[in-house]
């Protein structure tokens, strides 16, 4: 008789992945709400409210340290919840994504029989039909990470560099075929239809850095960064500026993704992207030195280090034109969300928590 053990012998003491989402419940028929605080709670400075009201439903806190997340074994890269959004009345459920090395997708949605999670789906791109993706190649920089469309219709995974996996969200949130898709409480999980490959070395993009999915558009918007040649911080005095972005417009059902905008010129310490809400859109190009606006009808730029970019004269391109921020600050290894629709905070490496606030004239 033959047996498997496995113990855990040191257990993960940090979160390294956290995503939000309506996992074991949904928007509607939630009976978890936030209530404000009564006036005697808060700051003598805040406006007093005549009585406690809702702010409406509380996702749940997804995290993932190490190799835990209770139902799959394997360091969890990248993690993030597929939120369907409004869609259905708001009664759909979110899903978990979960990236594996070095190519392996698996979806997670609750399940009321369990009162726990169940996998949905995997998809995995490796093995001897998958060896093309790499080019040749056994080890990469950077492992795969994955983002998700603000409305939910599609999940995009870089993989092996340059591999852009799309995942097309079910309409209905079930499979084919599926009919005992509903819960108990009549809400169904966001599920995944079908996936298909984007080489991005086909639309010549050689060292990608970033992507996302940005707001206000009908149909999926990936926004990717790239930089077409390498260069570094000794290297700028003879070539600077050599990051750019590129928007692609992802059908899903035609599996087509044409190139609608795109945006030159951007400094090559540029590493991070951030989708505007709507109203106003577009997307932040978050640098060392320089936050960049850019959208498919307007642009703007802040510089941060002002004294730094007029003292130097490899590569920064100053203009008068450029707006400049009123103290100094070095934003690289960032992090950054948003607080309302055109106020986001942004967090340095020098533990400095910063407000940026976007005035939208129309």
């Amino acid at each position: 008789m033959s047996y498997a053990a496995y113990k855990m012998m040191h257990w993960p003491t940090g979160i390294q992945h956290c995503a939000s989402g309506f996992i074991t419940h949904s928007r509607v028929g939630s009976a978890s709400h936030i209530a404000s605080l009564p006036a005697d709670d808060l700051d003598s400075d805040w406006p007093s409210a005549a009585a406690p009201r809702e702010v409406g439903p509380v996702p749940n806190l997804v995290v993932g340290a190490a190799n835990v997340l209770e139902v799959l074994h394997g360091n969890i890269e990248s993690m993030a919840a597929l939120c369907i959004g409004g869609a259905d009345g708001g009664r759909r459920r979110d899903s978990i994504i979960l990236i594996f090395r070095d190519a392996k997708v698996s979806v997670l949605e609750f399940d009321d029989s369990i009162h726990g999670l169940r996998t949905s789906s995997m998809h995995c791109f490796e093995g001897p039909e998958w060896l093309h993706l790499k080019r040749g190649r056994e080890s990469f920089a950077r492992g795969p990470f994955v983002k998700v469309d603000p409305q939910g219709r599609c999940a995009g995974v870089l993989v092996y560099g340059l591999q852009m996996i799309i995942l097309k969200a079910a309409e209905a949130g079930g499979l084919v075929g599926d009919d005992n898709a509903f819960t108990t409480d009549g809400a169904i999980s966001a599920r995944i239809e079908s996936s298909y490959i984007i080489s991005l070395r086909d639309l010549e993009m050689k060292h990608v850095k970033d992507f996302i999915f940005i707001h206000g558009y009908i149909e999926p918007v990936m926004v990717i960064l790239h930089e077409q040649e390498l260069t570094w911080a000794g290297r700028v005095s003879w070539k600077h500026h050599t990051c750019m972005i590129s928007a692609l417009s992802i059908s899903t059902t035609l599996k087509q993704h044409p190139l609608i905008w795109s945006a030159t010129n951007l400094p090559h310490d540029a590493y991070k992207l951030l989708a505007v809400p709507s109203p106003i859109g577009g997307v932040l190009v978050i640098g060392a030195n320089t936050i960049h606006y850019q959208s498919q009808s307007a642009s703007c730029v802040l510089a941060l280090l002002f004294l730094l970019i007029t003292d130097r004269t490899d590569g920064f391109d100053f203009s008068q034109e450029m707006t400049r921020s009123s103290f100094s600050v070095e934003l690289d290894a960032a992090n950054a969300t948003w607080l309302s629709d055109d106020v986001a905070m942004l967090s340095a490496k020098t533990g400095e928590l910063l407000l940026l606030t976007l005035v939208f004239d129309g």
